[in-house]
């Protein structure tokens, strides 16, 4: 079911509810909205001037790169349906947390009792339309834990200029916004490709789901300025975020983190961490399908015995230590390793990432390389 609406104010609360007629349970799932996009992407592609150009063997085209870029667009005539990407076991246990602490687990009148908590300025900044449903779902229908923390969600992404973060790239020299705010924009991008430099964070490619792959490799780390670290942090969420929209209509992502060249001193400090976890626990629930720990060292088992306390007994559920045998077999099972990178269990070389490229001459919604 798509609704095509033209007014972003318009589009807030609107869900499809399944009805089965085989006797099984009413399920709930967001309706496809589309809306204008127009004001946070630019209508023509400019390239960065900065990159140096071989021709076709290293760039598309500019025309092709203007229709990667419109595919980009959150459009309805571009986008697969939503899929929910939880399974029935999942659902299993939620009902079954939620009942062990007193609570009626109930999707739909869940997700309504939070859109009713919202005023209507929290509704309009909602960052999708299934972001009521994420933090139910977190939350093992804990309602007041819910309502309280998307509230505090969506005011975190007006405060850390979320959307900004997020266009920065495409549009830092778009001729319809304000100066002032283009301005902003080339700030936030000269930020982000700083920290980028290293290669230490990135999207590449999906698993055989279509699920976007972020790729993290602690070894790089080249910056100690915690919230420019966070701002690339979140720009990537985002960004893989997007591609799995645009790929295959789920709502979850990958996390492989390779531990080349991992040394106790690259180590973020533990409020790093912290922040690092509060951000993916409390902003971005129910977005990481599984992360993926590949090789690591034993150094970094020092560093998990102090950070582990830390995480949420649901995320570490979603934590795969992958070495040896076992590893490389859930490796095998999720991805295709022909086009997975050597750290994921990749069995063949594949281009050197691009920062510049990936960043500044990629659509919003690609991987590098795509």
């Amino acid at each position: 079911m798509t609704v095509l609406l033209s007014s972003r104010s318009l589009v807030r609360g609107l869900f499809l509810i399944t009805h089965h007629n085989d006797g099984q349970k009413n399920s709930y799932q967001p309706c496809i909205i589309t809306h204008s996009e127009s004001s946070l992407y630019p209508t023509e592609y400019e390239e960065a001037s900065t990159v140096e150009s071989s021709g076709d063997e290293c760039y598309d085209s500019i025309e092709q790169q203007r229709a990667n870029l419109d595919d980009g667009r959150l459009d309805d005539n571009t986008l697969p349906p939503l899929i929910d990407d939880c399974s029935e076991l999942d659902h299993s246990r939620r009902i079954d947390i939620a009942k062990s602490h007193g609570f009626d687990y109930d999707e739909d009148k869940g997700v309504q009792s939070i859109l009713d908590a919202l005023t209507p300025h929290e509704r309009k900044h909602m960052s999708d339309d299934s972001m009521p449903l994420r933090h139910y779902r977190a939350d093992k229908g804990n309602l007041p834990d819910s309502i309280r923390k998307i509230k505090a969600t969506i005011q975190w992404r007006q405060d850390f200029n979320v959307e900004d973060i997020k266009r920065c790239f495409c549009d830092r020299n778009n001729p319809n916004l304000p100066i002032a705010k283009q301005k902003e924009l080339n700030h936030l991008a000269e930020v982000i490709a700083k920290e980028n430099e290293t290669g230490k964070i990135y999207v590449r490619g999906y698993d055989k789901q279509g699920r976007a792959v972020l790729y993290l490799t602690p070894g790089r780390e080249n910056s100690r300025c915690e919230i420019d670290n966070m701002r690339h942090l979140v720009y990537h969420l985002e960004r893989a975020i997007a591609c799995t929209r645009r790929k295959s209509g789920r709502q979850k992502v990958c996390i492989v983190i390779g531990y080349q060249g991992f040394k106790i001193e690259n180590a973020p400090p533990l409020s790093v961490v912290r922040h690092t976890l509060q951000i993916l626990q409390g902003h971005y629930p129910e977005r990481m399908f599984r992360a993926y720990i590949c090789d690591p060292p034993l150094v970094f088992r020092m560093f998990w015995n102090l950070i582990k306390h830390f995480i949420d007994p649901a995320t570490l559920d979603k934590i795969a230590f992958c070495t040896g045998k076992e590893g490389k077999a859930l490796l095998e099972r999720d991805f295709d390793t022909n086009t997975t990178e050597k750290q994921a269990g990749g069995k063949k070389p594949l281009r050197k990432f691009c920062s510049r490229e990936f960043l500044f001459d990629t659509p919003h919604h690609c991987t590098f390389d795509e």
